[in-house]
């Protein structure tokens, strides 16, 4: 039945996942007059000239490929077949021309690895551009964007196989492009000069892999998205449980998990071998056209040999700079189909930068700062937080309804009510992480969307439930939001959150590495470094989301009384479902399904019937 009831709730996670194209960021974002190569130029910004360098270097390259090929029948025809010249001669040219290839081999090396140094700068130098624009837009994107797309899914386009895409085919484009385009040139040209007949056989056959490439490429970019696809959905998934790996543990499912995990690797492997296959397809397909085209070239250089007066060595020169011509050329279409890929990577990664965030800042200009709009605010007698007839939905359910109330500055309210009632969507929205869809939220007396959001949220401290905490240092925790802080402030914060209790237990004291997201502390201890994280930015507004909810009663009452310190001097908005903990605040806000049913302070809501007198008779 375990089982059972475990593969219902796969079934579940399958039917709920969709592929990233699907979602409604996506769907909504206006690629506009998006373009591969005008994308392309754009993000390369100061590596132009690195680009440049490495492109000449490469054609430079492609001529000396072309000439030590040409050289070939100067050799054969001048010092091998020659019968016109003495021995003394033939050698004397045979050791001119070998000189020559000595010569241009030499350039060849050289340029390609000026040139390769230079790519690698500017290659390297774009990645990290596009790498950190994407991920400075993604963290500017609003809530309802990563409730919505998971982390997993965003590593896989930062790190993964779209920029591996783009990576392979940029790799090979500055490079290799210009010295088998250059190699190309030549080889024709002097295919002409030896021989038009056959010059007009190899021209044919180019046209009917032209075609057959141009086909190739549209159908390599089409699968090639749907791998990405497949592999952004499966990312989601192998995420998911990497991070719940603690609750895969606790409920003793490792072995649906490790299955599930092989089902949906299983799907990557597919697509893989699909895309794999198809690529080897097409790539066989320009290659059997040229061996086609080589045997009709065999039986056209025989006949000129042997009717029209074609020297032996023109036709091991016509030979060698058609390998030459077919090589690049097909080096040239293979690179098409690898900008197949890195076309339908790019186009993802665009997708990504192109979505808006539902929580828009007005221009900087007109931009209101929190620091002075307060001393007008206070002249005003404005409320520091108003909601006037406030309603918020995440999806299509509300989960706050016609909400209006102040806070005062310097006032302590405490929000109240039985779980789901909207309370940390209230706090959320005061620190607007969202957008309201109704109604109005004023800040020291004006629109909160007059405010920079950096400027707004930086005076705020906010104690979460389940705070989160980076893989590092416990003093580094502390101070992540406060980097300038001095080890002195840190430790003084840490000594107000109580934190320095468990510290002498930790074998490296505040240096003590947490692991992933603190998974060898309590909850307990983890609320104490989020508490200290607060204290130490000094923020003159605090928001504590059932900050002791994983103390013990102990530790609880001393975090309250350092919490209670700061009320003196704070505006501080608590939200609790433990009633005991805000006895000592100003004013009690009580949610219930959305709306506010009863404000006032401990002492008139004990004595006032209503929902927070039943909470109080049911214990909590």
């Amino acid at each position: 039945m375990q089982f059972k009831s475990h593969a219902r709730g796969w079934q579940n996670l399958e039917k709920n996942q969709k592929p990233d194209d699907d979602n409604p960021f996506f769907k909504q974002a206006d690629l506009g007059d998006y373009k591969f190569w005008p994308t392309i130029f754009g993000s390369i910004g100061e590596y132009k000239k690195q680009v440049i360098i490495a492109s000449v270097c490469a054609v430079i390259s492609g001529f000396a490929v072309a000439m030590q090929n040409i050289s070939v029948k100067f050799i054969v025809d001048e010092g091998i077949v020659r019968k016109d010249a003495d021995i003394k001669e033939r050698v004397t040219w045979a050791l001119v021309f070998v000189g020559f290839y000595i010569a241009m081999s030499s350039t060849r090396i050289i340029a390609w690895l000026i040139g390769y140094r230079r790519m690698v700068q500017a290659l390297e130098g774009f990645l990290f551009r596009i790498r950190s624009r994407l991920f400075r837009h993604v963290q500017r994107l609003c809530f309802r964007f990563h409730d919505s797309v998971s982390s997993g899914e965003l590593f896989n386009y930062i790190m993964g196989s779209p920029l591996n895409y783009l990576k392979m085919f940029l790799q090979q484009f500055v490079m290799v492009a210009p010295n088998q385009a250059v190699s190309w040139i030549v080889a024709l040209a002097t295919l002409i000069y030896f021989d038009w007949l056959m010059s007009l056989i190899l021209i044919a056959t180019v046209i009917c892999i032209v075609f057959v490439n141009r086909r190739s490429r549209l159908i390599i970019r089409d699968m090639a998205a749907d791998f990405m696809r497949e592999e952004s959905s499966v990312s989601k998934y192998v995420a998911d449980m990497l991070r719940g790996s603690r609750e895969v543990k606790i409920h003793a499912i490792e072995g649906d998990v490790s299955d599930r995990f092989d089902m949906q690797i299983g799907r990557i492997r597919e697509q893989s071998e699909m895309l794999s296959k198809r690529q080897n397809l097409e790539h066989v397909k320009p290659e059997g056209l040229h061996y086609i085209g080589m045997a009709m070239i065999f039986i056209a250089g025989t006949l000129s040999c042997i009717y029209r007066g074609m020297t032996v060595g023109e036709l091991f020169a016509f030979i060698n700079s058609v390998n030459l011509l077919m090589g690049p050329l097909m080096m040239l279409f293979r690179l098409n189909l690898v900008k197949a890929n890195a076309e339908a990577g790019l186009e993802r990664i665009m997708r990504i930068l192109k979505t808006e965030s539902t929580v828009e800042e007005k221009p900087q200009q007109v931009q209101l700062k929190v620091d002075e709009q307060e001393k007008v605010a206070r002249e005003e007698c404005a409320p520091f937080v108003e909601f006037r007839n406030v309603e918020f939905a995440y999806t299509t359910y509300p989960v706050l309804r016609n909400i209006s109330c102040t806070i005062n500055f310097g006032e302590n309210v405490a929000l109240a009510g039985p779980s789901g009632s909207g309370k940390s969507t209230f706090a959320n929205l005061v620190l607007r992480l969202y957008e309201v869809q109704k109604g109005q939220i004023l800040i020291e007396g004006r629109d909160i969307r007059r405010f920079s959001l950096t400027d707004l949220r930086s005076h705020f401290g906010v104690v979460t439930q389940d705070p989160f905490l980076f893989q590092t240092t416990i003093y580094e925790n502390v101070r992540v939001a406060s980097p300038h802080a001095s080890r002195q402030e840190v430790e003084r914060a840490m000594e107000l959150a109580y934190v320095n209790e468990f510290l002498a237990l930790m074998p490296k004291g505040a240096e003590t590495q947490v692991g992933e997201n603190g998974y060898s502390l309590s909850g307990g201890q983890k609320q104490r470094i989020a508490i200290a994280r607060a204290i130490l930015g000094k923020h003159p507004f605090y928001i504590f989301d059932e900050a002791t909810s994983a103390l013990d009663n102990t530790s609880e009452k001393r975090i309250q009384q350092a919490m209670r310190e700061l009320m003196k001097e704070h505006t501080i908005i608590v939200i609790a479902h433990r009633l005991s903990t805000i006895r000592h605040v100003d004013k009690i806000l009580v949610f219930e399904r959305g709306n506010i049913v009863q404000q006032g302070n401990f002492e008139q809501l004990s004595a006032e019937e209503g929902l927070f007198q039943e909470l109080l008779q049911h214990g909590y």
